[in-house]
């Protein structure tokens, strides 16, 4: 299956019954649920994507087309990588988890685990860190040691938030006219 590497065991499956993949405990105490986004789901997880898009270039940001194009999640959706992020079951977020990047990072040895199309809706803001730390947990049950992500090489914003986070960057790549730059770090113990 592309997308997957072949050393990294899987994610679990996905099911609604099940216990969440992750239950966070904001410090207000609302349960933040992250599960692996259906099919069913893709209206969702572009409607999250496409908000963030237009927020962000109402602050003169361009990181992503508004409306946010179906067909550019629907195989990441297909593939299992992409996850609804739910805050007392209201949709709050997404974010894309891979485990090869060939097109940014080009061919890899099997070491890291590839972050795209984290969004968090306005009203929920202040999710981000927990995402993250989400991805550096299933990352680092996978075997893998470090978290990596890009995002334009002109957002500047968006560049000084990852470095916050502890993301170093380590260059830039094009990719179909996108100018990308590349952070990486490592997996927390």
């Amino acid at each position: 299956m592309r997308g997957r590497g072949a050393d990294a065991p899987p994610l679990p499956a996905r099911d609604r019954g099940a216990v969440p993949l992750l239950q966070l405990r904001r410090r207000d105490a609302r349960a933040v649920k992250v599960e692996r986004a259906g099919a069913e789901e893709l209206g969702d997880v572009v409607e999250v994507l496409s908000e963030a898009a237009a927020w962000l270039r109402s602050r003169g940001i361009e990181q992503w087309p508004s409306p946010f194009p179906a067909d550019w999640v629907a195989p990441s959706i297909e593939r299992g990588e992409t996850y609804l992020v739910r805050e007392n079951d209201a949709v709050a977020g997404t974010i894309t988890l891979r485990w090869e990047d060939p097109a940014f990072w080009g061919e890899q040895p099997p070491v890291a685990g590839y972050v795209h199309g984290i969004a968090v809706r306005r009203e929920f803001a202040g999710l981000g860190p927990e995402l993250l730390a989400w991805a550096d947990e299933q990352v680092r049950a996978a075997g893998r040691g470090l978290l990596r992500l890009d995002c334009r090489t002109d957002n500047a914003e968006l560049r000084r938030y990852y470095e916050r986070h502890g993301f170093r960057y380590c260059g830039d790549a094009t990719v179909h006219d996108f100018r990308t730059s590349l952070y990486e770090r490592r997996c927390s113990p």
